[in-house]
């Protein structure tokens, strides 16, 4: 019986990737707060050396056809500048769908007194398309809609962020993708198209601060709020506890009926490796085994302490 539902959950992602497409505006992850660029440009120019995160991401584990994402962002100060300049490639996979996403970034500070930063932010997007329809097993081996792969669609997009910060914490607003990139798809076309919607742009709100326990812990918090067009206000609401800044140990609770374990493993200077697991409290949540994310983050040493630099979790 079990096989069956998952057969049907298959299906159901399957038969969602076909006619008209919307891209998904922005790829799901657990662990934002851990390197902030992934969802807001603007977070870029809290960095003054060379930094950057790979990620990969298994969603809806045992489930076909689930949700999987790989993402590599590096950053770096523009020399003689108060800017910053970033480059980020991001493939999230579901289904038959597949996109890939090429982000350049430049983020510019303005010091807003001795204690505070402003950093507003600003992506050119390439957005690659392709559904791989002849990779699915159906029963007429002819259906033309199954026959072909679609074309491969290159289309432009925009994200733009604001990001203010101190020692103790940040607040950050983005526009994760400021145009709409749509693909048509059935058995006798194949086209995409890109506009402008005022009523679909999608909002994100990410704060956290860091609280000094004792001379050994620190207690990190941080939500990130979303409001996404045709869908409910999402919300997110984290917590990590830091030994001797090397282990991190938490949680986080998701409005979606998602609970979330934390970890993360300072390597050296250079180097933070962390993981989360996903827990679904929801019905799909008994068809398959959660879902797996691992970060490796890097940054590169100071060349002279930071006067100014927000929580790093």
């Amino acid at each position: 019986m079990s096989r069956e539902i998952n057969r049907i959950l298959t299906i159901t992602l399957l038969m969602l990737s076909v006619g008209t497409l919307k891209a998904q505006d922005y790829f799901n992850m657990s662990q934002y707060m851990m390197h902030q660029p992934f969802i807001n440009p603007a977070a870029i120019g809290s960095y003054n050396t060379l930094n950057g995160a790979g990620l990969f991401r298994q969603q809806w584990v045992g489930l076909d056809g689930a949700p999987s994402t790989q993402a590599f962002n590096i950053n770096s100060p523009f020399k003689g500048s108060n800017g910053n300049v970033g480059f980020s490639v991001i493939r999230d996979k579901i289904g038959v769908n597949d996109k890939i996403d090429l982000s350049g970034t430049y983020a510019y500070n303005i010091s807003i007194n001795s204690k505070s930063k402003l950093a507003l932010g600003l992506s050119a997007m390439a957005v690659l398309n392709q559904s791989l329809y002849s990779k699915t097993e159906v029963n007429d081996a002819n259906d033309p809609l199954f026959s072909n792969n679609t074309k491969m669609h290159l289309q432009p997009n925009f994200q733009y962020g604001m990001y203010y910060y101190t020692n103790k914490m940040y607040v950050g607003i983005s526009l994760p993708k400021l145009l709409v990139n749509s693909v048509t798809a059935d058995s006798t076309k194949d086209n995409a198209s890109t506009s402008f919607d005022f009523k679909q742009l999608h909002y994100y709100i990410n704060a956290g601060y860091k609280f000094k326990l004792n001379s050994n812990l620190d207690l990190n918090v941080s939500t990130l709020l979303k409001q996404i067009s045709g869908a409910p206000f999402q919300y997110d609401i984290n917590a990590q506890v830091v030994y001797k800044k090397k282990i991190g140990i938490g949680a986080s609770f998701r409005s979606s009926k998602t609970l979330v374990a934390l970890l993360s493993y300072q390597i050296n200077d250079m180097l933070k490796l962390s993981y989360s697991y996903d827990l679904s409290l929801s019905k799909l949540g008994a068809y398959h085994g959660g879902s797996h994310e691992i970060m490796l983050i890097f940054k590169m040493a100071h060349k002279e302490p930071l006067l100014i630099e927000p929580p790093r979790f």
